[in-house]
């Protein structure tokens, strides 16, 4: 199994706090047991190993029991990463007082933007620094099989035989919108796996 299981040092902070974390098959974790309106509440050291968790899955979903405000939402995501949030996208016109840090997305043009990123791709990939973070609020999850797929892609570079794990880390891509460079393969800051990095709709070339 290329994808780590729960931390026990993790779990336990987790538990200690109250929470429950299980793993979902076959990546990503669900948490459950915090009330994210209140997130400026939550200890550093259960931030920490629910970032932790993150980077070893690949994402944690939160289910929460209280709908969640704009604001709520927008505070939750800068726990993590660099604690700020930077926006790059359109505004539709049903965001939420245009707000321009909702990236409100939809199967629906009425009520969002659509044919959003359909390719394998990292978000960010047209800057220099990237991403760290990437938070989505669902308020009504996809039907009949479509919707987003999420891939782990330190799992995506372990499953890769040795001899294109060493071609592919010697390579660098082109990002066709800004021609900025990044490796093809990077190291995680978090979990310190090698990961695959691309944005298949962006890049320009190899």
């Amino acid at each position: 199994m290329f994808v780590s299981s729960l931390n026990p040092s993790h779990l336990a902070t987790i538990e200690k706090h109250e929470g429950t974390i299980d793993p979902l098959d076959p990546i990503g974790a669900r948490v459950e047991g915090f009330d994210l309106s209140s997130a400026d509440s939550l200890p550093p050291n259960l931030v920490e190993a629910l970032e932790n968790e993150m980077a070893n899955r690949g994402f944690i979903v939160f289910k929460n029991k209280t709908q969640l405000t704009v604001d709520d939402f927008l505070r939750v995501s800068c726990l993590w990463g660099g604690k700020e949030l930077h926006s790059t996208h359109g505004v539709h016109p049903a965001t939420p007082d245009g707000n321009r840090h909702i990236f409100r997305l939809s199967n629906d043009r009425r009520h969002g933007i659509n044919g959003v990123g359909p390719q394998w791709h990292n978000d960010g990939s047209f800057l220099p620094g990237t991403f760290s973070h990437a938070g989505y609020h669902i308020i009504r999850p996809a039907e009949n099989g479509a919707g987003t797929y999420f891939a782990h892609q330190g799992a995506a570079h372990d499953a890769l035989p040795d001899d294109r794990q060493a071609f592919w880390s010697r390579l660098t891509s082109v990002n066709s919108n800004s021609g900025v460079l990044h490796p093809v393969v990077h190291t995680h800051p978090v979990s310190g796996r090698k990961c695959v990095w691309l944005h298949l709709g962006m890049t320009g070339a190899v």
